[in-house]
């Protein structure tokens, strides 16, 4: 599945260029924290080794957002509730970076369904191309990884309310001599989010599905 999602979508695109990822997400992602989360109470999560996940070092709860599943249905803090969640964010006409991590989370998926893992968790990709990215398109893209995937999707103003809080960087770049029309840079980190819709843990590229599973085997064990 993971060399039929390159195959299908990879291909030389000489203007894409990933904002954000590794440091500069991390960095982005606390500053967004420290401006927006004022909850008056705040956590610390145990203290555990990790391989690939950098752990937030205080958890608050996501400021209120709201927007749309590939089904019409309201993906929001509530649903963050009671389980975790992977947040992945891209675009279908990504020529080559987002199938490939929509390929590794399907690989994630497999090695946690393998070791019949029993925290309960979803994964979710959210469009940062409202413009180009219906909730058919998304349906059809994400079912092509995993049914079991979300595609979330909303306005720029709506997709901001989760993206700012998280460090999660995106933009517009024309592409005058490309069919495409635009391309969308962005921000290639994973985010975890708790039960309680609290953003836990951020994978930064380059990503990895083993180091990734036993790191989320650890966090919920330890959680």
């Amino acid at each position: 599945m993971h060399e039929q999602a390159i195959s299908k979508h990879h291909h030389s695109f000489k203007h894409i260029a990933i904002v954000g990822g590794g440091l500069l997400a991390m960095a982005a992602g606390l500053v967004a924290w420290l401006e927006f989360w004022t909850p008056p109470i705040m956590h610390t999560p145990p203290a555990i080794t990790t391989k690939a996940a950098t752990l937030l070092p205080q958890l608050k709860p996501l400021p209120p957002f709201s927007l749309i599943d590939q089904q019409g249905k309201t993906f929001d803090n509530q649903r963050l509730q009671g389980h975790w969640t992977f947040l992945d964010f891209g675009y279908t006409h990504c020529p080559d970076v987002c199938p490939t991590t929509l390929a590794l989370l399907s690989n994630l998926d497999d090695r946690l369904q393998s070791v019949k893992q029993k925290a309960p968790y979803e994964i979710a990709f959210v469009s940062i191309d409202p413009q180009r990215d219906s909730r058919q398109r998304l349906a059809e893209y994400v079912g092509y990884f995993d049914p079991s995937f979300l595609g979330v999707r909303g306005d720029d103003q709506a997709l901001q309310q989760l993206t700012r809080p998280l460090g999660i960087l995106y933009q517009k770049v024309p592409t005058p001599n490309s069919a495409m029309g635009y391309v969308m840079d962005h921000s290639t980190s994973i985010a975890l989010i708790d039960p309680q819709g609290r953003y836990y843990a951020l994978f930064s590229p380059p990503h990895d599905a083993d180091l990734m599973a036993e790191d989320f085997k650890s966090i919920t064990r330890n959680y």
